[in-house]
Formats: C-alpha cells, structure tokens, sequence
C-alpha cells in the first residue's frame, strides 16, 4: 500500500512539474531545434521589419548572419569580446546612421532585458534556496 501511494505522489509530482515547463516556454519558438540557415533567416526578417533595410542591405546581412550562425553551429564555438566587436563594425558598415542608432537601442533593451530576467533567476533560486532552509530547520 505504502509502495502505491508513493509511486501516486511521484506520478502527481512529475505531471505538475511538466505543466510548469510547458508553461515557461509557451509562446516562444524553438530556437535549439532550428538550422543555422533557419535562425539566420529569421535574424534577417527580423532586422528588415526593426531596421527597414533595403535590398541590398538585406543582401549584405544576409551573408553577415550566415556566418555567424554557421560559426554557432560549432559546438566548440564561443565568440569572443573581439568577435562581437568585429560584428558589430561589420553591420554598422551596412547600415545607415539612423539605422545604426535604432540598432544600438535595439541591442541595449536586448542587454537590459537580459539582465532583468537574470536577476529573477537569482531571486527564485534564493527563495527557493529560503524554502529548503525553512523546511529542513521545520
């Protein structure tokens, strides 16, 4: 009966931790599961509709994200302060000023952003971390 109730809990407990996960990443799209070519395309639809490049702007990106992303595609690969710098002088060349303003605020809400979502990871693992302390000391 024991052994029953015990393989219930883990059953219930395994399902409530699915829906969590499945909740976390509703809305956003598979990245991992995505070719090079399929990222890069989507990086360049996403810079022509932010930045309105033209035709052979979008030619020259085009090449430029190829790049990178088939550099991604090498699980060895990690890019370097230098790389992200070469980048970014490579698109700056590409864009106008105007775009490489807009472009600058871009990748500053994108940091921004990144450093709010990892400060609520350090605070739900404190919490958590709270919670074992509370529950152990119970």
């Amino acid at each position: 009966m024991k052994r029953f109730i015990v393989i219930a809990l883990l059953a219930i407990g395994m399902s409530a931790f699915a829906q969590v996960e499945n909740k976390r990443n509703e809305g956003k799209e598979p990245t991992e599961k995505m070719s090079p070519a399929e990222r890069a395309e989507k990086a360049l639809k996403r810079m022509t509709k932010q930045l309105k490049l033209t035709d052979s702007q979008q030619k020259q990106m085009k090449v430029l994200i190829a790049e990178q992303e088939a550099k991604k595609a090498d699980p060895n690969f990690k890019p370097s302060k230098e790389d992200r710098l070469a980048m970014k002088e490579k698109i700056s060349k590409i864009l106008t000023s105007e775009q490489n303003a807009a472009w600058d605020k871009i990748q500053e809400e994108r940091k921004e952003k990144m450093k709010d979502k990892l400060e609520e990871k350090k605070e739900e693992r404190k919490k958590k971390k709270e919670s074992k302390l509370e529950k152990t000391e119970d």
